[in-house]
């Protein structure tokens, strides 16, 4: 039993939720962060009804991205000529900014599953027009995300679509089978769904917002702005709000204005949080914040936490802002240090179920653990995959760092043989003899499939849909 407790406690250091990532590390979000913003509002339209407020919209969002650090390059009522014009010089600013963000108010339109915003001089009849009249969104969208670190693109463009009708009957009439719709296209369009790969300590990653859900129409609205700019410029200079629940509440204050008919979405998909104003950290967290966090403070390394100071602490600091998952973290990891992994998990849960990042890692790692919950090797790594696919740093090390095969008798070897022969790298039979020749094999498949030549990790386990064989084991 000796040798197998040396193994688990090998096996634990490979996944314990501590974060490894120095705590000398300071936040990404400090003063010296390079913001830049195109914001453009367009409503005087020369072809069609002029819409009165996406210019009121881009110059109050433009005012208030100012007084939040923002280089702002303002654009009301532009030409397609104008619009073009701007791209470059706005691209210029792009190189080694740390946010970028986009906002557009006015008309858009889809059109074979891309999303175009209409400049004021555009009279579209047909298709033929559609390149020399129209501003694609993919082409600044792209340009954002090879340039800058975290990009935010916000879209209040939905409206009605006055164009829509005569680029229909247009595509009827020519049969090219070009599909023309209002709104704008599926988010997917714009996030490609890669996983993110941070190469420093830092955040990376694109949100994206719109006013309604693609496809759908938003209100210009009956005030001076429209209904989702007013819940946007009502929260954007909020202190601490993160980006994930600033859309939440912009979302739920446009359903309760519109009565339901206007539904906005969002995607945020980013490697670490980001606020527009930076929260103000408090005794909670200078005694259990992530050593990587976004308070510009130092954190606290795992093993160092004060449990008996932060437990109370972060108690306190979240009855007093029950939602906020930073703080649910805090006191999650607070409780995991105590080794209160039970009264831990439902606080990991909470913040992990908001999408904050470190805990989606850390509760899959309970379960691979079977720590305050029961050990489920499926879950954990599904977790974890979540994890890495928002680019946390830990949650790579954790896919890729643990070599399972110190749990392994000959029946789990024969398992991973039996996928090498399958998929011919291995000949011969699968014997649960893991030699020279399996381990060679197994290095061919990781090399062939791009995975971490580290051993039977959890990242290999899981290309071989392999994870269950995993044996249970325990850390007591």
């Amino acid at each position: 039993m000796a040798g197998l407790a040396a193994r688990l406690t090998s096996l634990v250091i490979g996944l314990v939720l501590l974060a490894v990532l120095p705590a000398a590390a300071e936040s990404a979000y400090n003063s010296g962060q390079r913001r830049v913003a195109l914001v453009i509002g367009v409503g005087a339209y020369s072809q069609v009804a002029p819409l009165p407020n996406p210019p009121n919209d881009a110059r109050a969002v433009a005012s208030s991205l100012r007084e939040l650090g923002f280089d702002v390059t303002e654009l009301i009522d532009p030409s397609h000529a104008q619009m073009r014009l701007a791209e470059p010089d706005f691209v210029d600013r792009l190189i080694d900014a740390d946010v970028a963000l986009l906002f557009y108010a006015g008309h858009s339109i889809q059109i074979d599953g891309s999303s175009y915003l209409v400049p004021t001089d555009a009279g579209l009849t047909r298709l033929a027009d559609v390149p020399g009249q129209m501003f694609e969104l993919s082409r600044i969208v792209n340009r954002m995300d090879r340039l800058a670190k975290t990009k935010i693109i916000i879209l209040d463009a939905c409206r009605d679509n006055p164009f829509l009708n005569a680029l229909i009957e247009d595509s009827k009439a020519s049969g090219n089978g070009v599909q023309v719709s209002q709104g704008l296209a599926t988010m997917d369009r714009l996030v490609d769904g890669k996983d993110l790969q941070p190469t420093e300590l830092d955040t990376y990653g694109t949100v994206v917002a719109y006013a309604a859900a693609p496809g759908k129409v938003a209100l210009d609205g009956d005030g001076i702005n429209s209904p989702y700019t007013t819940a946007l410029l009502r929260h954007i200079g909020e202190p601490g709000l993160e980006i994930g629940r600033l859309f939440r509440q912009v979302a739920a204050d446009v359903i309760e204005a519109t009565k339901g008919s206007q539904k906005p979405e969002y995607l945020v998909k980013l490697t670490g949080e980001f606020h527009f104003l930076n929260p103000q950290p408090g005794e909670c967290d200078f005694l259990a914040a992530e050593p990587l966090n976004n308070l510009s403070i130092k954190g606290v390394d795992f093993d160092a936490i004060n449990t008996a100071k932060a437990i109370p602490a972060c108690r306190k600091a979240l009855e007093a802002d029950p939602e906020n998952p930073r703080l649910a973290h805090n006191l999650a990891r607070a409780l995991d240090a105590a080794h209160q992994y039970e009264a831990s998990i439902p606080f990991y849960q909470q913040a992990a179920e908001k999408g904050y990042i470190h805990a989606v890692n850390n509760l899959g790692v309970m379960y691979i653990n079977g720590q305050g919950v029961k050990q489920d090797f499926a879950k954990g790594n599904d977790l974890l995959k979540q994890a890495r696919s928002l680019g946390h740093l830990q949650a790579r090390v954790n896919m890729q760092g643990t070599d399972f095969s110190v749990l392994f008798k000959a029946a789990e070897f024969a398992e991973v043989q039996k996928k090498l022969i399958a998929d011919g790298y291995l000949k011969g039979k699968a014997d649960g003899n893991f030699g020279t020749g399996s381990k060679a094999a197994l290095q061919d498949y990781q090399r062939a499939n791009k995975l971490a030549e580290k051993g039977i990790s959890l990242e290999t386990l899981d290309h071989m849909d392999l994870v269950t064989i995993i044996p249970a084991f325990s850390l007591r």
